[in-house]
C-alpha cells in the first residue's frame, strides 16, 4: 500500500544503525507517560542485557495493553526491525497495526505521539520529551534566545501569530512563559513555568517565580499590556 512505503522511506533513515541502536531511537521517542508501564521497563532492561527479540516485543506489548494508538512510523520502524532480525510473523502484525490505526482514526498519528480515541470526535494525545526538546530548541533559534541573553535583565515578548512567549532575564538566567492572546490581552500560562531554562534547567524557588511574576507585571504596565496569569 502507498501508506506502508510512506513509512518505509522515512524508516530508511535508520538503516545504517544497528537494530540495538534503532530499538533505543524508539524508546527515546515514547511518552514519558509509559515509563512506569511494565513493558516499556522491560523494553529497557532487555535492551540492556542485547536481548533485542524481547525488547521488541515488549515495545509491541507496551501499544497492546495500553490500548493505545502509537504511530505509524513507529509500527513500520518495529516492522523493519523485526525483518531484520527474521521474525516475519512479527514484522507482519506490526504493518498489520498500520492499517488498524488508518481504519480507526482515520488520520496519521505523527512520530513521538500516541493517541487515544474516545470515540470518532474525542481523542487524547501524548507527546515524547524529545519531540517537546525539539520544539524548544526550534522556537529558542526563531526567537534568537541566543541573543537575548546578551541583553540586560528583563522582560523581553516574542510573538508567533496568536501565541508566544515572554522571556525573563535574571542575572544571566533566562526563564520563559508561554502566552496566547486571550479575550482581554495576554494570557499567560504561568503555572507551567518551573524552571530556569538557561544556562542550564534548574527549578524555581518560590521566591524566583515570585520575581518573575512582578518583574512581568512591572513591564505590562510600562508597555501598556494587558496580562492575565492561569493561576
Amino acid at each position: 500500500m502507498q501508506l506502508f512505503n510512506l513509512f518505509k522511506k522515512k524508516s530508511e533513515d535508520l538503516s545504517q544503525l544497528s537494530v540495538e541502536e534503532q530499538l533505543s531511537y524508539l524508546i527515546d521517542y515514547i511518552p514519558d507517560f509509559y515509563k512506569d508501564h511494565r513493558q516499556y521497563l522491560n523494553a529497557t532492561d532487555y535492551l540492556k542485557h542485547d536481548e533485542w527479540g524481547l525488547s521488541l516485543e515488549s515495545l509491541i506489548e507496551l501499544a497492546v495493553e495500553t490500548g493505545h494508538y502509537f504511530s505509524e512510523e513507529y509500527w513500520q520502524r518495529l516492522a523493519d526491525i523485526a525483518n531484520s532480525m527474521s521474525m516475519s510473523e512479527l514484522s507482519n502484525y506490526c504493518l498489520k497495526q498500520i492499517e488498524h490505526n488508518q481504519k480507526d482514526l482515520k488520520s496519521i498519528t505523527s512520530f513521538g505521539w500516541t493517541t487515544i480515541k474516545f470515540d470518532d470526535n474525542h481523542f487524547q494525545h501524548y507527546i515524547s520529551e524529545k519531540i517537546k526538546e525539539n520544539w524548544v530548541a526550534e522556537r529558542h533559534e526563531r526567537d534568537n534566545v541566543n541573543s537575548l541573553l546578551k541583553n540586560e535583565n528583563g522582560v523581553y515578548l516574542k510573538m508567533n501569530g496568536r501565541s508566544g512567549t515572554i522571556y525573563v532575564i535574571d542575572q544571566d538566567r533566562l526563564a520563559e512563559v508561554d502566552l496566547e492572546i486571550g479575550m482581554s490581552g495576554l494570557l499567560l500560562y504561568f503555572n507551567n513555568t518551573t524552571h530556569w531554562i538557561l544556562p542550564l534547567k534548574q527549578v524555581l524557588t518560590i521566591e524566583e517565580k515570585q520575581i518573575i511574576r512582578t518583574s512581568i507585571i512591572s513591564w505590562a504596565s510600562k508597555t501598556k499590556n494587558s496580562v492575565e496569569f492561569d493561576d
